[in-house]
């Protein structure tokens, strides 16, 4: 197998790689080194193409090397990177045996989970020592008036560290009024107890693809805010270099297995292209999202094969992909309160009643309006002062103008709330 010098789109078409590629002939000749290769090496293409792997600097001859599959190399530079690569053998019109070896720099994905388990392990600490402390004080408390105004104190506390919590949660979210790609995203999140377990979150991938995920984690409270942030900061790594919606939730689900053990993660992404004006996504087992299509009116349901991220050992997840999506056309992405919210007679909202609510609202406004007037109806339908679950939802219209001034919910909504509202 050879490859001229002057094929200029075989070059192209590797240098656009995310991944390092290595190849080396048959008579032990390099015959390719992408861009991809040069950053994470340090080593420019002109001092590796066309030499032999004998001759070549220690980091290269280690990614060539047959044992296993991750790697700890030393640049040019000096510096360590841990390699995932793999392998492969091939055999082209009898030229001999090829070696042709993909890989990618995890270093800095790996320092981010490192820190992650740093956190969570002083969180468990901080956790045991604040249970001790509440076992001491409750046994030493033999009067009742002083020990209702400690709980009293105590309960203040915990309210106060929630709305804290709360606040840096909702800084991690996205504005509420973004335009990426051609699509305007709007956004509300209303956690049920300051903090909760939703997420959304949006990623430009460039050249016109632009990832939209949406995603819950089951339970409350802290321990599902801490997997939520653990989550976000795991999709960002990835999504930024995965252009498949059912590899990235493959990436997720092994990378969460080992941290989940009773819990798990319902997640929907979603990746456009502005450029062939199409949609491709995948689902996790998430309520399924609903695409309006403008010119028949119609509201589609969005779903695909796929178990719940963090649950199985080995989860298969399906990809789909719509094309001819036009100007006009909008998607409705939810967490599951707004199907489960019950009236008076415990009757669930349901999925019947939110697409025709939504096939409603859309044709009559735009943006946050239409975020606005769903609530609204639920909020009637809905047999409480207020939510039992977290009320997420994220509306992308597609091929969109970026314009802030439209969606009248400005008015009601602080320009920094990210779409999070405290109650």
């Amino acid at each position: 197998m050879r490859v001229m010098p002057d094929d200029e789109f075989f070059v192209k078409f590797t240098d656009a790689l995310p991944a390092g590629l290595l190849a080396v002939s048959g008579d032990g000749r390099v015959f390719l080194w992408n861009s991809a290769a040069e950053v994470i090496t340090c080593m420019d293409r002109s001092g590796v193409i066309g030499r032999r792997a004998e001759d070549l600097a220690g980091c290269i001859r280690e990614l060539l090397c047959a044992r296993g599959g991750e790697i700890t190399i030393e640049t040019s530079e000096g510096e360590f990177r841990h390699i995932r690569r793999t392998v492969h053998e091939i055999s082209v019109n009898g030229t001999g045996n090829n070696v042709i070896v993909a890989f990618t720099d995890m270093t800095d994905h790996l320092i981010r989970k490192q820190e992650m388990e740093q956190v969570l392990m002083e969180t468990a600490e901080t956790r045991d020592l604040m249970e001790e402390q509440a076992a001491r004080l409750a046994m030493a408390l033999a009067d009742v008036d002083e020990k209702n105004e400690i709980i009293q104190g105590q309960n203040k506390r915990m309210v106060d560290e929630l709305k804290m919590a709360g606040k840096l949660q909702k800084s991690l979210l996205p504005n509420i009024y973004e335009n990426i790609g051609g699509v305007s995203v709007s956004c509300k999140y209303i956690p049920s107890i300051h903090i909760g377990g939703d997420l959304y979150d949006v990623v430009d991938l460039g050249q016109g693809l632009s990832g939209f995920i949406i995603a819950d984690v089951s339970g409350h409270g802290v321990a599902a805010a801490l997997v939520s942030s653990m989550f976000k900061m795991s999709f960002h790594t990835l999504a930024a270099n995965v252009a498949s919606p059912k590899i990235l939730f493959h990436m997720l689900n092994q990378e969460f297995n080992p941290i989940l053990s009773e819990d798990y993660i319902t997640a929907f992404y979603l990746l456009s292209d502005s450029v062939n004006n199409s949609i491709s996504f995948s689902n996790a087992g998430h309520p399924t999202p609903l695409l309006y299509k403008k010119r028949t009116r119609e509201v589609i349901e969005l779903d695909t094969d796929g178990f719940f991220l963090g649950m199985f050992d080995d989860g298969a997840y399906e990809e789909k992909t719509i094309t001819n999506i036009e100007r006009g056309d909008a998607l409705l992405l939810y967490t599951d309160c707004l199907l489960e919210t019950e009236n008076k007679d415990s009757v669930p909202f349901g999925l019947t009643r939110l697409k025709t609510l939504f096939a409603k609202a859309i044709e009559e406004s735009h943006g946050q309006d239409v975020i606005d007037l769903i609530e609204a109806q639920i909020r009637v339908y809905n047999a409480r002062e207020s939510f039992d679950d977290d009320f997420t939802v994220m509306l992308l219209e597609f091929w969109e103008q970026a314009d802030h001034s439209r969606g009248g919910g400005s008015d009601s909504l602080p320009e920094d709330s990210g779409g999070f509202v405290e109650f």
